[in-house]
């Protein structure tokens, strides 16, 4: 299905829950609303009516943070069990890996991004409002060892706090085998609360660092099946992927958003154009009407930049 944008929707972006262990400083809250949240039932139901209506066959799993739900692994072994979706990944603040790695892995989720804006102790509790930088290494070396590949940090840089890391960043995930996703802060809009204080103060353009990156990478690919992003592939063998809000980087997006609460939208910066399809579930419509709904959502899309 495309929108009248001609951008084809190839991944669900699925929050299951708005509860958190974090106060993270640069957190956009994924859109969704702090509402009741889908059953696990629901959640199952849902995935397969979207793996059908969209033919898509990948589908990423949020929060708040994701481990935070009770039903984790059951709600993966569900959707893993649908046999309709060929990766299923998860973006996750990594605190609880350690214990729940192997079962994640176990129950069918094919890899994982990790939410870590610091490798110093000091600056990651200021950033998250935890000093657990330690469990969350240990929980990264966990997923390693049960056999998540890739695995990707989600490093959000930020001037005045962690733009001093990326050397570090590099090293650690050239030795680990982990992918480096470089993301520029952004500006989360009035519809979703904005951060513009923060943003006025701690954003850096990362045109210039990826330019840098670029000159010394071996090799450089760009992501034409997500939002045309560049990755770099540097003589430590380290993999960098970089993320930076753009005309391009909209027109490039290929993803439908599902909130906790069931609302459907195109665009994490405008949640408030989506659509809840709780009540059709609910209801058990059918897959006309689902598709209905769907449709009206996808054709409201438009680039936010």
């Amino acid at each position: 299905m495309k929108d009248s944008f001609n951008r084809k929707i190839k991944h669900i972006r699925f929050s299951l829950t708005s509860k958190c262990q974090y106060s993270c400083l640069y957190c956009d809250s994924e859109g969704y609303s702090k509402t009741h949240e889908l059953t696990v039932e629901e959640i199952t139901k849902l995935c397969k009516i979207l793996a059908e209506i969209l033919d898509v066959t990948r589908i990423k799993f949020t929060g708040g943070e994701p481990l935070c739900r009770e039903e984790i692994i059951q709600i993966i072994k569900n959707v893993s069990d649908l046999q309709l979706y060929k990766d299923i990944s998860m973006t996750t603040n990594g605190l609880l890996l350690l214990e729940k790695a192997e079962e994640l892995y176990k129950a069918g989720l094919n890899r994982i991004n990790v939410s870590l804006a610091s490798l110093k102790p000091e600056v990651y509790k200021k950033i998250y409002g935890a000093d657990t930088l330690d469990k969350v290494l240990k929980g990264l070396q966990k997923a390693k060892e049960v056999g998540f590949n890739p695995i990707k940090l989600n490093f959000v840089l930020m001037k005045n706090i962690n733009n001093n890391e990326m050397e570090n960043f590099i090293d650690f995930c050239g030795k680990n085998g982990f992918i480096l996703q470089l993301i520029e802060l952004h500006k989360v809009s009035d519809a979703i609360g904005g951060n513009g204080d923060f943003y006025e103060q701690h954003h850096l353009d990362v045109k210039p660092i990826v330019e840098e990156i670029e000159e010394k990478a071996e090799q450089t690919i760009v992501r034409g099946s997500m939002q045309n992003r560049k990755v770099f592939i540097l003589p430590n063998s380290a993999v960098i992927e970089t993320i930076t809000p753009s005309h391009e980087f909209c027109m490039g997006c290929t993803k439908l958003r599902v909130g906790c609460d069931g609302n459907l939208f195109g665009c994490l910066y405008r949640s408030d154009l989506g659509k809840n399809i709780k009540e059709a579930i609910q209801n058990h419509h059918s897959l006309s009407k689902y598709e209905q709904i769907v449709k009206q959502v996808v054709e409201d899309r438009e680039p936010y930049y």
